[in-house]
């Protein structure tokens, strides 16, 4: 059996008996499955878009600075500037094509080369590749055309307030405001759906089953109960124009997924259910294969596994049953799959503008799964900054060129005469200081008044721990809190700091950054912050945070 069957025949099973299904992923305690995670590279800013070239070789990424990034291991990155939202990126042919909401259409070679430009006056809000042509919708709204060469389709077409494209075999289907879907083969209109009610409706999600089928979620606005207001599911055979299935369901479809068989549908309540066909004439939905908990952002189907990005995790179920999660910095918004290396990059955003920007992630999906507990699952992002630390003998050696340094500045001091001091005095209209009797010795010798100069400035400036204010977060209908812990309000020069160090009320370090995310639950907390400079000074202060 291949990899695909093995795969169907355990999602076959989980169908017939939901509560049989295989779960290897807890173990006794708090341990759980996960793969190794490791850090692709750090933004600059926030992440807006990524994808991954078709040969797996280069992943690109865009940013709210306006720029797109490529990284390959073999060649150096490259990074350009566009000056403005990038609203599309997308991997064609191993070329990139950027839309952006100023210029329009631009694409790229995998080295960041410009291929070729199309303006589209105004700019656009997203596109999509189709088999025959690039599709999008400019930033009024409208549908527009461009050959895969970079030539703007001129005509002028009956589609406005466009809000989804899906490329559907060599087509595009159309989605406007009010619930209008349209199959469009870039000459004329080749289907519509009909449309229901009078009040209008809402496509929440969009997507194409493994036989070629459109799957359409709708939400209704009727103002009284009724079928129009249901939330439900609709599988189109466009090509007869014939509904084979509608499905009312409890919540929004938000995504969709295949392989080469099967296909998998995502809701804003975290759960995945399969569509089951029979000889393409009967659909329905399976029972619920994972409960993510929060919407599903993003979903990726390979030959061996399902991953979707729910809030600040990834959820995986293996052909094998095996269940495994990775935790992010930051909410999961973006995940990109090269099939022919078998890599996952994700990015999200914790969408804190007082934290730093979150890493782009990798996963070797050949790489076996690892049980680890829960808590560990954040290490991977928790990479402390490498400081350069002196040793004892540096501490305390003598640097010569520091000593001649201030013997040369008191030699100059003694042959700048009393004389010479009267006479700068007069002019600037002082009094002239007594002078110490040569033959006293005064009450601060010159290495004494360097020494109290120099502890004055080390006590003034020597680093005092500050882990913030105590505090209390509401977490709503959750059952925890996402509560940021920063040490900004350190006083003195944090740049002495060689370590820092997060205990929690057990007595175990949580973390080892100036600033970290933490997920809370109800109840009252105790975090202690523990800071050392490169002098071995120690000083520490207490956080107390209650989730409510």
């Amino acid at each position: 059996m291949t990899q695909i069957e093995i795969f169907d025949a355990y999602l076959l099973q989980v169908d017939k008996s939901h509560n049989s299904e295989v779960n290897h992923a807890q173990s006794v305690g708090g341990n759980m499955l996960t793969h190794e995670v490791s850090i692709t590279c750090r933004p600059q800013s926030t992440v807006t878009n990524l994808t991954v070239t078709q040969d797996g070789d280069t992943l690109v990424w865009s940013e709210n600075n306006g720029s797109v990034n490529f990284v390959s291991d073999k060649q150096k990155p490259v990074k350009i500037s566009i000056e403005s939202n990038i609203q599309s990126l997308i991997s064609l042919d191993g070329h990139i094509i950027v839309g952006d909401d100023e210029f329009g259409v631009r694409c790229f070679d995998k080295y960041g080369n410009t291929v070729w430009e199309c303006q589209i006056p105004g700019g656009i809000s997203f596109l999509v590749n189709c088999t025959k042509f690039i599709a999008l919708a400019d930033n009024l709204g409208r549908l527009r055309l461009v050959t895969h060469d970079g030539k703007l389709n001129t005509k002028k077409f009956d589609y406005t307030s466009i809000i989804n494209l899906k490329p559907y075999l060599d087509d595009v289907i159309v989605v406007q405001e009010g619930g209008i879907v349209s199959l469009f083969d870039g000459e004329q209109e080749l289907w519509n759906r009909p449309k229901r009610g009078d009040v209008g409706e809402s496509i929440t999600g969009l997507g194409v089953s493994a036989d070629d089928k459109l799957i359409v979620g709708r939400e209704g606005f009727a103002l009284v109960p009724g079928e129009e207001e249901a939330l439900e599911i609709e599988v189109w055979d466009v090509n007869n124009n014939l509904l084979v299935m509608r499905k009312e369901v409890k919540n929004r479809l938000l995504i969709t997924s295949s392989n080469s068989k099967q296909t998998y549908l995502a809701f804003d309540d975290g759960s995945i259910n399969r569509l089951i066909s029979s000889d393409n004439q009967f659909y329905e939905l399976s029972d619920s294969l994972h409960n993510c908990e929060f919407p599903v952002k993003t979903l990726i189907v390979t030959d061996d596994c399902i991953i979707a990005g729910s809030w600040f995790y990834l959820h995986g179920i293996t052909s094998r049953g095996e269940k495994w999660m990775v935790e992010h910095q930051g909410i999961v918004q973006f995940t990109a799959y090269s099939s022919m290396t078998n890599m996952l990059y994700f990015a999200g955003d914790d969408q804190n503008d007082y934290t730093e920007i979150e890493p782009i992630g990798k996963i070797n999906l050949h790489s076996g799964l690892v049980d680890r507990d829960k808590s560990e699952l954040t290490t991977w992002f928790e990479v402390s900054e490498v400081t350069e630390t002196l040793s004892t003998e540096d501490i305390y050696s003598i640097d010569e060129k520091l000593s001649s340094i201030i013997e040369a500045d008191m030699q100059s001091a003694h042959e700048f005469g009393d004389e010479d001091i009267t006479s700068l005095l007069s002019a600037l209209e002082e009094q002239p200081i007594n002078h110490l009797d040569d033959n006293k010795q005064s009450d601060l010798s010159e290495n004494n008044l360097i020494g109290e100069l120099l502890e004055e400035f080390s006590v003034e400036d020597r680093p005092i721990a500050d882990a913030g204010e105590d505090n209390t977060f509401e977490c709503g209908e959750k059952s925890h809190s996402i509560v940021v812990l920063d040490s900004i309000n350190t006083k003195g020069d944090k740049s002495k700091i060689v370590s820092y160090s997060w205990i929690n009320d057990s007595g175990r370090e949580i973390s080892n950054l100036p600033k970290f995310r933490a997920k809370l639950s109800r109840g009252k907390h105790r975090f202690e912050l523990r800071i050392i400079d490169n002098d071995g000074n120690s000083t520490s202060d207490t956080v107390y945070i209650e989730v409510i």
